[in-house]
């Protein structure tokens, strides 16, 4: 929430006038935060003509006789690597020239930052006519203590409003205390007219880290999956719910409870048995209870292993989810899958010899593609996982079940008899100024002369991070592998790109689907710049309809993505690595429609960043949503297809590389990296994992006397759109 306080008038005429904010949805549950002051300030009748002067003009030639140009090229990606983020709305500067002492810009309000109109300048318009004082900087050297940002306007002049293309002038003025930096500011339209005039605009350094703890402890658009105790639901006996079956062995003993359903228990050898039974006169139960896999595999098994193992399990389950759907007569029935440590809930008693060592990553893998198939077909399938070293009775394993059906929760964790369900939830700092204490990396954390070994380094998204490890990690050694190498499209650009910014780089054509290739490629790096990283950027879509999809388009995603990272866990497994990153997708936590064998090839992967951190190794697996820039897996994507991302805006680039920096400073395995939008999934049923990032918010507003909740999304569009958010922005920079 925003507030501006206006005062009273005194005698000379002045007004005081305040900006506070308070936390919203970042605020814990029943929390009641303060109002924090942002910027204070005096509105005051003017002292001068109130007609502009020849200095408040910028007429004549533009730009003027002898102004130098300046390349404004990648501009906005080398500021986000400097600590400055822009989002669309605010990447305004079009043209930069250098006139002696003072910079002289073009600046158009961009179109995401919404109309013009009622505003007297754009916040986003005055934002970018400082943005060439970063230019004029050097902002690739530029380190976290050299940030400045306004801090103080005197002599502020408006002539014109709504202009939405400007020509800015900055004169650098000497009167600065030490650490401060002076500024005239003259904003013109078009053709010179004056617009805006700052008298003085004094710039103090700022620290980054603070910056972050002003907004809260939390970090914008990362989220990481927890698990909470299941909502209570009444007459939830499951004594009472008639048709119970189990399809294949009876693990859990679900036909020695007395009295379930009433009936019993029917076991069925396979889905074959039931539909034969069905065929016989048999009603259809109410639910079918079946177990996949039957357990983990050995714990001594490696994560090739496991990998082909999760394959496998996929494949299966594929076919049986198939059946199912296909047999009307099960229309109202629902099928029950149950695992064994498939997630990894954060549970105390998870931890030692049982606990996240031994996650089942193979029925991870199930976990990913039966969310996918839930999205497509809701009220059809339950999840259910099991921890790996306890044996519920039945009647808790029946009991959960009816419960999560009541309680419309498609996806149940048992521990300790408890039932727990997963909810995203806002990532929150740790404490400590650079939040090292979480236990994760910041980029200072790694070695300049070791190495970065980067899978998909050639494509776009590897592109991108590669260049941002040599910026603002300072990377200077990197190893790009690709099914391609340097034949692939804009790689030779790339490896120059990389070069002139300071790095040594090689470009490799490696099949990370192929055991051998990884080992060779991570043996052949060079031991005096040892391998200190890797990031997992590789990855293949190949979508389809659950019902259509088929275990060949599951076994190339799975290559891709779960098998190729299995290979480097391996590969890598005795090395002195400070950083391991899998490009996962949020698929595999949210469940996308029509990306079964995605969303299970990057389960598999989550899975696996988990037990690396329980075997102590560094892992993070980050789940992104879309990003914006359209890439090779990407491209074919259209606006029906963005329907499916449930509320998930897709991600600039220079948002996705700060979410790549933030998550890397946290302890979690898994993180979940999206610009979500509640509006998004206001029309629509709400994925129970989503849940709570909506349902928080609309009940505060509520119990305020705000809007419904159709209301109140579409005040978050109109607000979003409109760049309304940006004068807290500026604000809060102030």
């Amino acid at each position: 929430y925003k507030r501006q306080v206006v005062g009273g008038v005194a005698e000379d005429g002045r007004r005081e006038v305040r900006v506070y904010s308070r936390p919203d949805r970042d605020a814990e549950p029943g929390a009641d935060p303060d109002w924090v002051t942002h910027a204070e300030g005096v509105l005051s009748p003017p002292t001068t003509p109130t007609t502009p002067t020849a200095a408040d003009e910028l007429g004549g030639a533009w730009p003027p006789e002898g102004a130098k140009p300046m390349d404004v090229e990648d501009f906005y990606e080398h500021a986000a690597a400097a600590g400055y983020a822009y989002g669309p709305s605010f990447q305004a500067v079009r043209a930069v020239w250098r006139d002696g002492a003072d910079l002289l810009a073009e600046v158009a309000l961009p179109e995401a930052a919404g109309d013009a109109e009622g505003f007297g300048v754009h916040p986003a318009l005055l934002d970018a006519a400082l943005h060439p004082m970063l230019l004029a900087a050097d902002i690739e050297s530029a380190d976290d203590g050299g940030m400045r940002l306004p801090f103080a306007w005197n002599g502020v002049s408006l002539w014109a409003t709504e202009a939405t293309t400007v020509r800015v002038r900055l004169s650098p003025r000497q009167d600065g205390t030490a650490g401060e930096g002076g500024l005239r500011v003259v904003v013109a339209d078009g053709m010179g007219a004056p617009v805006l005039t700052v008298d003085s605009l004094t710039m103090r350094p700022a620290d980054p880290r603070r910056l972050r703890s002003a907004v809260g402890h939390g970090v914008e658009g990362l989220f990481r999956l927890d698990w909470i105790p299941m909502p209570l639901v009444s007459d939830a006996d499951a004594s009472d719910t008639m048709g119970w079956a189990v399809l294949g062995e009876d693990a859990l003993h679900l036909a020695e409870e007395p009295g379930l359903g009433g009936g019993g228990v029917v076991c069925h050898p396979g889905l074959e048995a039931l539909v034969a039974a069905l065929d016989d006169g048999t009603p259809p139960p109410a639910f079918a209870v079946t177990c996949l896999p039957a357990d983990g595999g050995p714990a001594e098994a490696g994560a090739a292993v496991r990998a082909a193992d999760g394959l496998a399990a996929v494949g299966d389950a594929l076919e049986l989810v198939q059946g199912w759907l296909a047999e009307p007569r099960l229309a109202d029935a629902r099928l029950v899958v149950v695992t064994r440590g498939a997630v990894s809930t954060g549970d105390p008693d998870e931890d030692g010899d049982s606990g996240e060592g031994e996650l089942n990553a193979a029925a991870a893998g199930l976990w990913g593609l039966l969310r996918s198939a839930q999205a497509e077909h809701p009220d059809r399938f339950v999840l259910l996982d099991l921890h790996q070293a306890t044996d519920p009775t039945a009647g808790e394993v029946a009991d959960a079940v009816v419960r999560a059906v009541r309680a419309d929760e498609p996806q149940v964790a048992l521990r300790t008899g408890r039932p727990l369900v997963p909810r995203l939830t806002r990532a929150r700092a740790t404490g400590g100024a650079d939040e090292t204490e979480s236990g994760g990396l910041t980029p200072a954390g790694l070695d300049p002369d070791g190495t970065v070994l980067i899978t998909g380094g050639t494509g776009l998204l590897g592109g991108l991070v590669a260049a941002h490890l040599v910026r603002t990690w300072q990377v200077k050694h990197l190893v790009l592998v690709s099914r391609r190498g340097s034949d692939a499209p804009g790689a030779p650009e790339l490896a120059e790109r990389l070069s002139d910014l300071g790095a040594r780089v090689r470009i490799a054509a490696v099949d990370v689907t192929d055991a051998d290739a990884v080992v060779d490629v991570v043996a052949g790096i060079d031991p005096v710049h040892p391998l200190t990283g890797v990031i997992h950027a590789a990855g293949l879509l190949d979508d389809a309809v659950v019902t259509s999809q088929t275990r060949e388009q599951v076994a190339r995603v799975w290559a891709a993505k779960a098998t190729a990272a299995a290979h480097l866990h391996t590969a890598t497994a005795g090395l002195p690595l400070r950083m391991f990153v899998m490009f996962s997708s949020a698929a595999g936590v949210v469940g996308n429609a029509g990306q079964a064998g995605y969303a299970a090839a990057n389960a598999f992967v989550d899975a696996l960043a988990a037990h690396r951190r329980a075997s102590g190794l560094p892992g993070l697996s980050l789940a992104w949503g879309l990003w914006e820039r359209a890439s090779e897996m990407t491209g074919h994507m259209g606006r029906a297809d963005l329907t499916r991302l449930r509320g998930m805006r897709p991600l600039a680039s220079e948002r996705g590389l700060a979410l790549l920096d933030a998550a890397c400073r946290c302890a979690n395995p898994l993180m979940v990296a999206v610009d979500f939008d509640p509006a998004g999934v206001a029309g629509e049923d709400l994925p129970a994992v989503l849940r709570g990032l909506v349902s928080g918010r609309i009940r505060r507003r509520a119990a305020e006397g705000g809007p419904s909740a159709s209301g109140l999304a579409a005040e978050l569009v109109g607000l979003d759109a409109a760049g309304r958010l940006g004068v807290v922005v500026d604000v809060v920079r102030g």
